[in-house]
């Protein structure tokens, strides 16, 4: 039996995460061939507005959140046709913008490949031009990277050893079996520099080379220099383009995905409640409405830590009228019970968004697994976004920036407070004594500022419950 209580505490204690409230006002009014949506107006009006109609004030203001809003209706019923209808029409968008989006992304990884290809023969490039540092020391590297442009040029170009007049065809023929290691060997800097390193080859201390053999050899640096020096400036170009196309294919991607986040909310929302509930029946035209919003009560100036808060709670089991309005458009209204509970409580900022988040639905799961995708390439998207001014940071990256700036901003200030010893001392004094006041802050002041938030709540509640009563001709005391 123990267990057995425990586990209902828990329950009840899930069931209602911001805990007692101050006080719980009940309402129930059915009134044959009045729409509902009159209470729920009327409510959401009174909060907002100053005296004499409503209970803000200049000074201390309802700030208005929707927490819930569902709804079920009977499958045999004109309502629910009319909903499914428009909710067809959004998942067409979805669909259509989803398979733009998946299109774009597999787009994306080719793009993000090709810069990677590109990334590295540029490398080849960068390394083979600069051979030396700035104070003449030779760079290591830089003879593989030009062997390897080498290579490229024989395979891509010549052909490799299927062409008998490329450098290695030529390699195979008896009296230029040297060609190809003297290719590879000799790197000329710039193309003038060409007819000087051959000609050294004619001398006795190189060996003293075949003429026929220094004329070939001479001929295919000056086309290797040649198409190194064009296909250098080539690929930095389409390296550019590419990277200019990739912000631009990334933008589109961000576009469609805004515009895919409000088609996928209409649809959640109108997909309706799947809990059944008894009111719902499928031969009987009707349909159930849960509401819920929260007024937090916020001061123009100051502090807050607690806030009056009041959560208005609406259930609705009405019968949906289809009826022609404004400009011939077919609508619903609403008629039958409504049930309003009114409840009161001071809340912290912490307790309002975990209220929140324990309410609202994670949905948009679609919208993540695209961002997951984009994710998985974030190093490199963040990369070559940014060399083309776009900017890719998370918020703890942000924050991290944040915190370098504030610990920068500390030193400097201390280093200021230094030139002048009184004003330092005064300044350090009054930020210790201001330091020791807010430790100083009591258990009891917070306390008493929750219990005169709860007071004000309570106040306000009341005056809204009344109100609304008398508004709507009921009884009151």
């Amino acid at each position: 039996m123990a267990e057995n209580k425990a586990v209902k505490k828990e329950e009840k204690k899930e069931e209602n995460p911001l805990g007692k409230p101050r006080r719980e006002l009940y309402l129930e009014i059915e009134e044959p061939g009045v729409g509902v949506e009159s209470f729920y107006f009327w409510i959401l009006r009174f909060i907002a507005s100053t005296p004499p109609s409503g209970i803000s004030r200049d000074d201390f203001k309802y700030k208005i959140d929707k927490i819930k809003d569902v709804f079920a209706a009977s499958e045999t019923g004109a309502y629910f046709g009319s909903i499914e209808q428009r909710k067809g029409l959004q998942q067409e968008k979805v669909s259509q913008y989803m398979a733009t989006l998946g299109r774009m992304t597999r787009d994306l990884f080719q793009m993000i490949r090709e810069l990677r290809i590109i990334d590295e023969r540029l490398d080849y490039y960068e390394k083979s031009e600069q051979r030396r540092d700035k104070q003449g020391r030779k760079i290591e590297g830089w003879e593989d990277a030009e062997i390897s442009l080498k290579s490229i040029w024989i395979d891509l170009v010549e052909g490799g050893s299927k062409n008998p007049t490329s450098v290695l065809g030529l390699g195979s023929q008896v009296g230029f079996v040297i060609l190809p290691d003297l290719f590879f060997t000799i790197h000329p800097e710039k193309i003038k520099d060409i007819e000087r390193e051959v000609n050294t080859l004619g001398s006795a201390e190189k060996g003293g080379i075949n003429r026929k053999v220094r004329e070939v050899l001479r001929r295919k640096l000056w086309q290797y220099m040649e198409w190194k020096e064009k296909t250098g400036k080539e690929i930095k170009q389409r390296k550019s383009f590419v990277t200019k196309f990739l912000r631009q294919h990334y933008n589109v991607m961000r576009m469609y995905i805004n515009w895919l986040k409000p088609y996928l909310r209409n649809i959640k929302r109108l997909q309706g409640s799947q809990e059944n509930y008894p009111e719902v029946v499928a031969a009987f035209d009707t349909s159930k409405i849960e509401l819920e919003i929260l007024a937090k009560k916020v001061k123009e100036k100051g502090k807050q830590t607690y806030y009056p808060c009041l959560l208005i709670k609406f259930d609705y089991t009405a019968i949906p009228t289809m009826a022609y309005q404004q400009e011939f458009q077919r609508g619903a209204v609403h008629t039958g019970l409504s049930k309003i509970f009114f409840e009161c409580y001071a809340l912290t900022d912490k307790q309002i968004n975990d209220y929140k988040k324990k309410i609202e639905d994670e949905d948009l799961e679609l919208i993540s697994s695209v961002y997951e995708s984009m994710e998985s390439l974030k190093d490199d998207l963040k990369k070559y976004l940014e060399e083309e001014g776009e900017k890719w940071f998370k918020e703890e990256e942000v924050k991290k920036e944040e915190e370098k700036n504030i610990l920068t901003a500390f030193i400097f200030g201390v280093k200021d407070s230094f030139k002048n010893l009184s004003d330092g001392f005064k300044k350090t004094f009054t930020i210790k004594l201001k330091s020791e006041e807010d430790k100083k802050e009591s258990h009891w002041t917070i306390q008493f500022e929750k219990k005169e938030a709860e007071d004000e709540a309570d106040l306000g509640l009341w005056i809204l419950y009344d109100v609304f009563k008398k508004a709507h001709r009921m009884i009151t005391w």
